[in-house]
């Protein structure tokens, strides 16, 4: 990677007098409690932290080992959350999980989320030739978009079975240990973790919002029945305010990684965290900007590209405002990113976040053609990490 730009979630409310810094929305006193226990889905994000400390000090074959065979959860790894299959878990509606696929599958019919933490903790594949630091970033932070679809599924799984347990665990994959018994590391190593770190960024709530809407889901079930209505509601919520929180990553970094006289290191740090956090929210996006972010973000085919601070960046946001909206209803002006990014419009040459209106608003018809778009992606990954690695032979 030269220093130069891409071309290309029984509820308590309780007013609580110390609160843990990682969790942002209980400094509202908003908690949640699951009905069901599911301390043992929980001990998951304990997986993602340990693998996160072993990568941190350079132990690969440790990490591998956590990642392919689990440790906190008996019989259970974050790989096999990876490599789920819908289909055979009698999933109706598949379209959660065809999404992302559609966009990041190699075409060699390995899942998406599997290859890609392979790939980036071997440092090879799709990362062949690419420095440690992006390998290693990008690997820690996909442990995250594994416990975010995962949730998903859980989601998906807790409306067509309606099943409480499935909404329970849905919480658990996304928060990571809520009980300081099982472990003390509560909050943490979850997708919710990152919400709390992008609310503190953007001054925002979203973490707060994907509670709220797990409390109000919890709310649908009621004895024996279940309000399917208000559940869809309250999924949709909790999908459209974790959507947010990635979108808002994909902003901070794209901003980031580009910058002026940075060292190497931070670019590749930078870049693979960036293009990683947008990979977790990208199901979510309108399929048309998650295509063209994925084609200027992605550094793995960029190993030779000139960086111009600020370039790829207002791309993406000119993208952005390009679409009637992100995805699910969330807009540019709901991410409040002048808080963070206080010279974006400057910078990007924008007077408003008003998004266009009447532009085609993404439909499963746009899925047709980016397998087809995406195979010519990856190719090119493969192809840019061969010439880098003849280049360094030579």
């Amino acid at each position: 990677m030269k220093i130069f730009a891409a071309p290309l979630l029984l509820v308590v409310l309780t007013a609580v007098s110390s609160v843990s810094n990682v969790n942002a929305a209980e400094s509202t006193g908003l908690t949640h409690t699951p009905t069901n226990d599911v301390t043992a889905h929980s001990k998951m994000g304990l997986d993602q932290l340990d693998i996160k400390d072993l990568v941190d000090a350079g132990n690969i074959t440790a990490a591998l080992d956590i990642y392919m065979n689990g440790l906190n959860r008996e019989g259970k790894s974050l790989q096999g959350m990876a490599r789920k299959d819908w289909v055979a878990a009698g999933i109706d509606d598949l379209s959660e999980y065809d999404a992302p696929a559609a966009l990041f599958n190699a075409g060699d019919a390995e899942p998406f989320l599997d290859s890609f933490t392979l790939d980036a903790m071997n440092c090879d594949g799709t990362f062949a030739g690419q420095s440690l630091d992006m390998c290693a970033i990008s690997a820690k932070k996909n442990l995250l978009c594994i416990g975010l679809q995962y949730a998903q599924y859980e989601g998906v799984k807790a409306i067509q079975f309606l099943n409480e347990k499935n909404w329970d665990e849905m919480y658990a994959f996304w928060n990571g240990v809520y009980d300081s018994s099982v472990d003390t590391r509560v909050n943490k190593g979850g997708p919710g973790s990152v919400q709390a770190s992008r609310d503190s960024d953007f001054g925002t709530s979203f973490r707060e919002a994907s509670l709220k809407a797990l409390i109000d889901g919890q709310r649908a079930f009621t004895g024996d029945s279940v309000n399917v209505s208000n559940l869809s509601k309250a999924y949709e919520a909790f999908k459209k305010a974790n959507l947010a929180t990635f979108a808002q990553a994909t902003l901070k970094y794209s901003a980031l990684f580009d910058e002026k006289d940075l060292e190497q290191a931070k670019i590749d740090k930078k870049w693979g965290e960036g293009y990683t956090y947008f990979r977790c929210g990208a199901g979510l996006m309108e399929p048309e900007l998650a295509l063209y972010i994925n084609y200027v973000l992605d550094p793995r085919d960029k190993m030779e590209a000139v960086l111009t601070p600020k370039e790829t960046h207002c791309k993406i946001v000119k993208k952005m405002l390009s679409m009637e909206e992100i995805g699910l209803g969330l807009k540019m002006s709901d991410l409040n990113v002048e808080a963070y990014l206080p010279t974006i419009k400057e910078d990007c040459g924008i007077d408003s976040f008003n998004h266009a209106k009447g532009s085609s608003s993404g439909t499963k018809s746009e899925r047709v053609y980016i397998p087809i778009i995406g195979l010519f992606i990856v190719a090119s990954i493969y192809v840019g990490g061969y010439v880098s690695m003849r280049r360094k032979e030579e």
